[in-house]
């Protein structure tokens, strides 16, 4: 009875896969990949954006911008509209874009109502000078 030397290695046949077996395997590795590489690449929904359009729209409002820049406001109101529905399909990078110029557009409506608001302030006034005036040169 021959013993084999201990260091010698025992080397055992390879498993033998035929192509097509060796391509099935690598299926659950790429499934793997591409559902680690969505997640890493998937985009948050934009809640702290969307808080903020919300509150322009709000302070836009408060500002008069109803009344003194509809145009504007209901553009707002509109793309205000078209993000939550964005965020509703999961749509996050359209609902960031929209959120943003939400944001923006309220602005833009707000300043333009406490532009005319000053205007008219401002109006009032030089009409308030222009009369005491006229009453002054009527005394003397």
């Amino acid at each position: 009875m021959k013993h084999a030397h201990p260091s010698a290695a025992r080397t055992l046949p390879a498993p033998s896969r035929s192509p097509v077996g060796r391509r099935l395997a690598l299926i659950p590795l790429a499934v793997l990949t591409l559902t680690l590489m969505a997640c890493a690449t998937r985009v948050p929904a934009p809640t702290q954006e969307l808080a903020l359009s919300r509150a322009a729209i709000e302070s836009a409002s408060r500002a008069g911008a109803a009344e003194l820049a509809p145009s504007e406001l209901n553009i707002a109101l509109q793309k205000q509209a078209q993000a939550d529905t964005a965020v509703g399909q999961e749509q996050y990078d359209r609902a960031l874009m929209l959120a943003s110029e939400v944001t923006v557009d309220a602005r833009l409506a707000e300043a333009k109502a406490r532009s005319s608001r000053a205007n008219r302030a401002a109006s009032e006034l030089r009409e308030g000078g222009r009369v005491l005036r006229q009453e002054i040169n009527r005394a003397q």
